[in-house]
This record gives C-alpha cells, structure tokens and sequence, in this order.
C-alpha cells in the first residue's frame, strides 16, 4: 500500500494533469489527421518530455498514445477515412450510421468503447502482466503464422455479398504486399529489379500511404464524381443524440467482453498490432449478434455494435501492448517500441528489475495510463458536437481540403528525404485510383487492406518457422496454440460460408 501512495504522490501534481490533457489532445488531432499515427506523436513528444519529471513525462506520452488512437475513427465515422490502420473495421457502420442521422451517437459510442477498452485493458495490465507477458513468450515464428491466417480467413467474412470479389481484393492485397525486398534476404524482387534497387520503389509499398491512398484520395474521387454528375450525397447533417443509450451499451456486454479479451491478448503478442485485432474481434461480434435472436443488430447494417466491437478491441490493444513492454521489455507494436526508447531515454529500463525495484514508478505508469484515458474521453467527448459540423461544409471545398492532408501524411513520413516524400505521395495517388475503381464496382477495400497487412506477416513468420524448423514443419503440427489457431480458421470459413447461404436463401 505504501507503494501505491509513492506513486499516487508521483502524480498528484497539477503539472502531470496539464500534460496528460495536452497529451491527450495532440493525440486526438494527430489520430484524426490521416497518416499521422501514434507512433509519430510519441516521437514528436519525446523532447519534451525528456525535460519533465519522469511520472509527468511517461504520462505526456501515453496521453498521446491513447489519443491518438481513439482519434482515428473522427474521420471514419464521418467520412470513411481511418486516421490510422486500427480504425478501418468502424468504417463501415460508422459511415452508415452517419448516413442515417446517427453520426452523435456513432462519435459518443466510439468514445465510450474506446473508454473502456483502455481502462479495462489496464486492469489486465495491472493484475495479469506477468501472466500474460509469460503466456505471450510462447508465441513463437509458426504461432504468429497461425494467427496471421485467422486474419487472413477473415477476408471471406468481410466481403460483402460476394465472396468471390473479396477474395480477389485480399489476393489484390497479397501482391502489393509481396513486392517489397525478400524478408528473410533482403534481396529486392521487384520487377526489374535490377532497375529499381536504388529507387523507394525497390521497399514496395509502404503501408499508410497505401491505407490513405485506397480510403482517402479513393473517397474524394468518388465524391468529386458525384458532383460532377450532379449526384447529391445522402448524408444526414443531423448530430442526434451524442450519448447511446445505456440499456443498448449494456445490452451488449457480450460485444464488449469478447473485444476487450481479443484487443488485450492480440496486443500483448509483440509483432501483431491492432489491424487484426479489430477485424477478429467484430467478426466475433457478428456471431454473437446472429445468436442474440434478434436483440442485437448485426455489424454490416450501420449499427452501434459495428463500432463498438473494432474501437474496444482497438483500444484493448494500448493496455495488451504495454505488458510485454512493461513486464519484459519487448514492444508489442510499433508505438510501444517507441514508447520504451522513450522510457529509456527517461531514464526507466523496462523489465523484470523495473517491477522488483521500482513499484512506485510502475504505479504511476499506471496511474498516468488511467488518467490519459480519462482525459482522452472527456475531450473527444467535448467535440463531438463539433465534429459533425465538417459535413456541412461545402464538397466542393472540404473534398480539396481532404485530399490536400491525405497528400501531407505520406510526405510527413519521409523524413528528411523529399524523393522519398514524393514517391510515398504518388503511392498515395495510386492507390486512390485503384481504390476509386473498385468503389466504383462494388469491389470491397477492407480485404486490400488486410491482405497487404497480414500478407507480409504470414510470408515472414511462415518462412522462419520453416527455417527454425530445420526445414520442416514440425512446429507447425506440435504446437496446441497452432492447432487452436488453425481449427478457429476453418470453423470461420465454414460458418461464413453458412451465413452467405442462409442470407441467399432469406433472399
């Protein structure tokens, strides 16, 4: 207990507040803008918090972790733009429940899952760290594999009406996916290789502009296209209700238990991030909603579980990350690798020495990631009367202005290297055209997505289990977790198949 109150007293100033809010704010404006992700708000605060106490400083950067990513789906919600990659899976009933005049209570639902999946992925942190960081440990190349393809089974799940078309978007999304440097070589297998090793080109295609280019610049063609045949968009201004209401939220207990699990344990295997987990976790949802008889709505149909499920999960992934982080030392996503340079740099080495001889300060880590959550909520909360009001301005300006922050993403990532800036932006472009087309024909853009994502992943951790292996697969047939992994891909295909059929014949 005595412990507990030296780290309560670590926080309990009214600098580390100040902050935690500035934190949490910068967090949310660097979520909302497309392509500025929560690792490059960690980095930008770094400086400064180098200059603080090490309680306020280690508040300032998990206030702008937990911000910025609750503050990707701003942009999802109301105009189908993820800030980042973990917003994707609220795109879709976030825009429909926008559509339908439903926009408040989409924002305010997204900010309560978003509160909850942060504070109760904390609780693991605080009571099942070193459990879970232990559990996590055995996650070896083949068990990362595994659960990669339960990702990529999900495409299936996430197609639409057609299958087939989601398929062939997910293979779509393997291809970009494969055309950067061998993982295990490094060797370039680009076509005409031998011509663009020494161009950006030679790396493939890097993952946000890709994400901005099919989800963003896509959108404003598709908008740009509908003016110019004098369409009029069918979105409803009307704010609404900015809070759900609470039998609804309770109604879904089940969709948030299920989230909260999936988001904190994908989280807290280093090397997954929160892409899969959101997608798993309102896949998850649908078959829970589908056997509520009718109680629940199902996500797909521009309902408050679509959003729920994906921002819990999303924000689950903050808390998971931060076990293996804490406990051990290894990151469990991009961020919290920046998060640990960070801590170091503060002076605080992650690990078993940091829990054996220096409680105070991990309770005020603890402490801080509860405050930074509250402040993330209370100030979103704030906005979200306000956010609507961008869907009243003018398409004609919004969509340049749209396309103009869609461009200054990408480029931000390059560094001090304009080519690179320019290739990153032409990426961007590209990827806006092909993901105009197939808006166009009803080709979904979440399996691209997923497939680039997890393409990668598969391919990397396949091989080097394979090699780990001594050449065979072994580990791929001994290992329980494998297996788990392997029969949750085929019962997925199998009732997503179902479901199709069982739809076709309602029809």
């Amino acid at each position: 207990m005595s412990t507990f109150l030296q780290g309560l007293a670590l926080v309990s100033h009214f600098s580390t507040l100040a902050w935690c809010a500035f934190g949490a704010v910068l967090g949310i404006v660097l979520g909302a803008l497309p392509g500025l992700t929560a690792t490059m708000g960690i980095a930008l605060v770094i400086p400064i918090s180098y200059q603080l106490d090490t309680a306020t400083g280690i508040g300032l950067l998990l206030a702008v972790y937990c911000g910025a990513v609750a503050g990707a789906s701003i942009p999802a919600i109301l105009l189908g733009i993820p800030g980042n990659p973990n917003a994707i899976a609220t795109v879709e009933d976030g825009q429909l429940m926008t559509r339908k005049g439903l926009a408040g209570q989409a924002l305010g639902g997204a900010v309560i899952a978003s509160l909850i999946g942060g504070l109760g992925s904390e609780i693991f942190l605080i009571f099942f760290s070193p459990l879970i960081a232990k559990m996590t440990l055995a996650f070896g190349p083949a068990e990362k594999c595994t659960l990669s393809l339960v990702g990529i089974v999900i495409i299936a799940a996430v197609s639409g009406n057609s299958i087939l078309k989601g398929l062939l978007m997910g293979a779509l999304g393997f291809v970009f996916a494969f055309l950067g440097p061998d993982p295990m070589s490094g060797a370039a297998r680009m076509p005409f290789a031998a011509y663009l090793r020494k161009t950006p080109l030679a790396n493939g295609f890097d993952m946000t502009s890709t994400l901005i280019g099919l989800y963003g610049v896509s959108q404003v063609f598709f908008e740009l296209d509908n003016l110019r045949q004098n369409k009029k968009g069918n979105i409803c201004t009307d704010i609404g209700n900015i809070f759900p209401p609470f039998k609804k939220i309770v109604s879904m207990w089940k969709v948030i238990l299920s989230s909260l699990g999936i988001g904190t344990l994908i989280g807290a295997i280093p090397g997954t991030g929160a892409s899969i987990a959101v997608f798993m976790s309102r896949n998850a949802a649908v078959g829970i909603c589908e056997r509520s008889k009718g109680k629940l709505d199902v996500p797909g149909t521009g309902c408050l579980e679509g959003v729920f499920a994906p921002e819990v999960a999303n924000n689950a992934v903050t808390g998971g990350a931060l076990i293996p982080a804490l406990s051990l030392g290894i990151p469990g996503d991009s961020a919290t690798a920046v998060l640990i340079g960070a801590l170091m740099i503060n002076g605080v080495t992650p690990g078993f020495s940091l829990f054996s001889q220096n409680m105070p300060l991990v309770y005020s880590i603890f402490l801080t990631l509860a405050i930074a959550n509250l402040f993330m909520a209370l100030f979103q909360l704030a906005g979200v009367r306000l956010y609507p009001k961008v869907l009243l301005i003018s398409q004609r300006v919004l969509m340049p202005i749209v396309l103009i922050l869609s461009f200054i993403g990408p480029y931000a990532l390059c560094g001090s290297s304009v080519s690179k800036g320019v290739f990153f932006m032409g990426t961007a472009l590209f990827m806006g055209v092909v993901g105009y087309f197939m808006k166009k024909n009803g080709y979904p853009l979440a399996p691209i997505v997923l497939g680039r994502i997890l393409g990668s992943m598969f391919e990397e951790q396949f091989r080097r289990g394979v090699k780990l292996g001594g050449g065979n697969f072994s580990r791929f047939y001994s290992s329980p977790i494998c297996w788990f992994f392997i029969i949750l891909s085929v019962l997925i295909v199998v009732s997503t198949v179902l479901r199709h059929r069982k739809a076709k014949k309602n029809e």
